[in-house]
């Protein structure tokens, strides 16, 4: 008799073990999505937190100057892609904040603060996503905390 020294896998092994990879792909590939979401939520909130900066330092030089005027603040769901960096518009200084994103500079809708100086700028608030159709949005002040509250930002 032959003595036999096949080595390898069998077709029943590798059967099992391609399985097991499929259970647990299918248990991790949900929660994997929850913090993807939960980092896009994370990175738009920091995005409106620069861009409200902007905005403050905008309106701060403005008053310097004497040209501050409240309603020069307000942009509704304007492009920052399409803005020329540092122009003279509040959509220039945050296209100049938040140009270092790289892949484009976002959507922004800008609510402008009540007072008539600067000193208070109370009532001021951002909402920034990154394309038309993105459904999650970062607020500042007063950021979301939940992707659910963020996806209905504008209901």
């Amino acid at each position: 008799m032959k003595n036999s020294n096949k080595k390898g896998f069998t077709l029943v092994e590798l059967v099992v073990v391609i399985a097991i990879i499929g259970v647990l792909a299918a248990i991790l590939v949900p929660s994997m999505m929850g913090y993807v979401k939960k980092s896009r939520l994370k990175t738009a909130n920091g995005n409106a937190k620069t861009i409200y900066n902007a905005v403050v330092t905008f309106a701060t030089d403005q008053e310097v100057q004497g040209l501050y005027n409240p309603a020069s603040l307000t942009a509704t769901n304007a492009n920052l892609s399409g803005q020329t960096p540092g122009d003279s518009t509040v959509l220039g200084a945050c296209a100049k904040a938040i140009g270092g994103n790289g892949g484009g500079a976002g959507f922004v809708s800008i609510n402008p603060p009540t007072g008539t100086d600067t000193e208070s700028m109370e009532g001021l608030s951002v909402l920034w996503h990154k394309t038309s159709s993105d459904p999650i949005y970062g607020r500042y002040p007063n950021p979301f905390e939940k992707v659910s509250d963020s996806t209905n930002a504008f209901s």
